[in-house]
C-alpha cells in the first residue's frame, strides 16, 4: 500500500481542516492512506477520474480570496526552507 507522509505547520491546513485548537499553529504530521473500504471493483480505472473525484471532495473547502496567494507558495515554502537551512549550516 501506497502513503504520503510529511510534516507541516498547521497554519497551511486552516484553510482546508477546521483543526481543534490544541493542533493549530504547531508542527503536525500528515499522512495520506488509500480508503480500505472500497472495493477494487468501485475503483475508477484511470488516474484522471480520480484526481477529479478528490477535487471534487476538497472543493467545499476551497477558499477562492486565497487562490492568488497559492499561485507559487510550493515554490516559496521550498525555497525558504532551503535557505533555513542554509543559514544553519544544514545544506
Amino acid at each position: 500500500m501506497e502513503a504520503v507522509r510529511l510534516t507541516m505547520n498547521s497554519t497551511q491546513l486552516a484553510s482546508i481542516i477546521d483543526l481543534p485548537t490544541t493542533l493549530r499553529d504547531c508542527e503536525v504530521e500528515v499522512i495520506v492512506l488509500p480508503n480500505q473500504t472500497v472495493s477494487n471493483a468501485e475503483k475508477p480505472d484511470d488516474d484522471k477520474s480520480s484526481v477529479n473525484s478528490i477535487m471534487g471532495i476538497l472543493k467545499q473547502y476551497a477558499n477562492p480570496d486565497l487562490r492568488e496567494q497559492e499561485k507559487g507558495a510550493w515554490e516559496q515554502a521550498a525555497a525558504e526552507k532551503y535557505l533555513e537551512k542554509m543559514k544553519d549550516g544544514r545544506a
